[in-house]
């Protein structure tokens, strides 16, 4: 190993562009990708994308259907799974299918536990993010199932040294310290220049560099990214401990990196490996890969139960019973949360969730000086579907009402199902004009093709809409409530003048 000649920094990254052994993207995530940057990307988009590709739309029902998501009702068709997961996740799901697959040219990884070390720590960080109620727990899967791309990139350029130096380092942090010392550069920089490079979002490559560093928290990043680093750095350090046993001891030794990196309290750590070992044979199915052999699960889970008894591994005395009942209710709130989020027959948000949503956004284009939009939306006419076919029609009706208009919003759009017929919709970092455009997309979509055949007579259903802005510059809404109560006045004007179209709302016009 000394005898290698250490290679420039930016040479290295330079070659990155050139080098013909590295791992390529397939295609579907290149074009994953794109859709990704277009700040107008829907749903349709997507489906058209992925429809190329059965075995990813299969994986996406699988999972949809799967204990990831909890689902009381069975999802059939790819719109039904992206409106369950929302299109940012999906998109996030996607490409981690389509990236477990990279592999140096040589294969001299395949001897080693690479895979299965990014796939517990892709496991890992998802489940600390469910853990913490995080709203995109697949970014933190696909940041951590990423974290050590760099290796494999690292692998191609050097060949099998690099190999060898991986296979003996033993410990990451030694890893790191002998590719400085040999090559000038760690896998942490190769990865992060490596997918940043493949146009992946800055929050992903980021969260790859900075999740190497001793302290996340202290990179010179945005709040949200730190936080990301310090979940995928916990959750490589859980995923460590399940590769060298997942006994007591490393468990043990992984709880204090993680506390050190999220102050977990030890019954939300010992939930979170419990659900990781409920989860691995799902985790497994979806990505194709044996991570566990399944007699050492058994015998990991066994050990997970012990976490509570580790004194190394308390922070406050407290009786078992009170702590069996903290942690049973913990799971019941968060499965509560996600039951709850969801509107059980269209599968859109629910009012709970965007209400509690557009405080987040009010908050949030108040303090990054932004635009927000909120659009009030009413099926016109709606009573006499039900009146007419009954209230199993009229259901149909709203669930496909409810597909149109979705698959016509943004990525990063909020659709919910408000109550009845009614929906919200928030736009955030968003002009009047730009929401008037996508509300208008959204009718063309459910306008356009009949809702209902009864009898060879096809019915056609609109939408009245009613939409106002809360802008940075004017400060013109005191409060989510009242930006809110525009929107309605806005849909009430629309319904006193005319269906069927959309109305912005405009101070002193009532």
């Amino acid at each position: 190993m000394a005898s290698i000649q250490q290679p420039e920094p930016n040479y290295l990254i330079e070659q990155l562009k050139y080098c013909k052994t590295l791992p390529t993207l397939p295609s579907v995530a290149l074009r994953l990708i794109d859709l990704a940057e277009q700040e107008t990307s829907t749903l349709a988009d997507f489906a058209e994308i992925v429809k190329f590709d059965p075995a990813l739309v299969g994986k996406l029902l699988r999972c949809a259907n799967s204990p990831f998501y909890g689902q009381w009702r069975k999802v059939s068709s790819l719109s039904d799974a992206i409106g369950l997961m929302g299109l940012n996740a999906t998109i996030s799901l996607s490409l981690s299918f389509s990236l477990r697959g990279l592999s140096p040219e040589d294969g001299a990884l395949g001897e080693t536990h690479f895979w299965m070390r990014s796939l517990l720590t892709a496991l890992a960080a998802r489940t600390i993010a469910i853990e913490l109620r995080e709203p995109q727990p697949e970014d933190f899967l696909l940041s951590g199932l990423l974290q050590d791309i760099g290796v494999l990139a690292m692998a191609s350029l050097f060949g099998s040294p690099y190999v060898t130096l991986y296979k003996e380092a033993g410990q990451h942090g030694t890893l790191l310290k002998q590719e400085n010392a040999l090559y000038g550069i760690d896998h942490a920089q190769v990865g992060a220049q490596l997918l940043k490079q493949w146009r992946l979002p800055e929050r992903i490559y980021e969260s790859v560099q900075f999740s190497h560093l001793a302290r996340p928290s202290t990179a010179q990043a945005a709040p949200e990214v730190k936080h990301l680093s310090a979940c995928v750095a916990a959750g490589a350090a859980i995923a460590e401990a399940w590769v060298k046993g997942g006994t007591p001891e490393t468990f043990g030794d992984a709880y204090r990196s993680v506390r050190w990196h999220l102050a977990i309290s030890p019954e939300r750590y010992q939930n979170i490996i419990k659900t990781m070992g409920d989860e691995m044979p799902e985790m497994e199915s979806l990505f194709e890969f044996d991570i566990i052999d399944p007699a050492l699960l058994e015998n990991i889970q066994v050990s997970a139960r012990e976490l509570l008894d580790l004194r190394n591994l308390r922070v406050e005395e407290e009786s078992v019973q009170a702590s069996d009942h903290v942690q049973a209710l913990e799971r019941r709130i968060a499965m509560l949360e996600t039951h709850t989020q969801r509107d059980p027959l269209t599968g859109l948000y629910n009012r709970v969730y965007v209400e509690r949503q557009l405080w987040h956004e009010f908050d949030r284009a108040i303090r990054d000086r932004q635009n927000l939009c909120v659009a009030y939306i009413d099926i016109d006419r709606f009573k006499s579907f039900n009146d007419t076919y009954g209230h199993a029609v009229g259901d149909q009706v709203l669930i496909s009402v409810s597909h149109r208009m979705l698959s016509a919003a943004r990525l990063g759009d909020t659709l919910a199902r408000y109550g009845g017929e009614e929906f919200v919709a928030l736009f955030p970092n968003t002009h009047l004009s730009q929401a008037e455009a996508v509300l208008q997309q959204m009718l063309n979509a459910v306008c356009s093709t009949p809702c209902l055949t009864h009898e060879g007579e096809a019915s056609y259903v609109t939408f009245s809409a009613g939409v106002a802005m809360l802008s940075f510059e004017q400060k013109n809404f005191h409060d989510p409530l009242e930006l809110l109560n525009a929107a309605d006045r806005a849909l009430y004007q629309t319904k006193s003048t005319g269906r069927g179209r959309i109305t912005v709302f405009q101070p002193g016009s009532e």
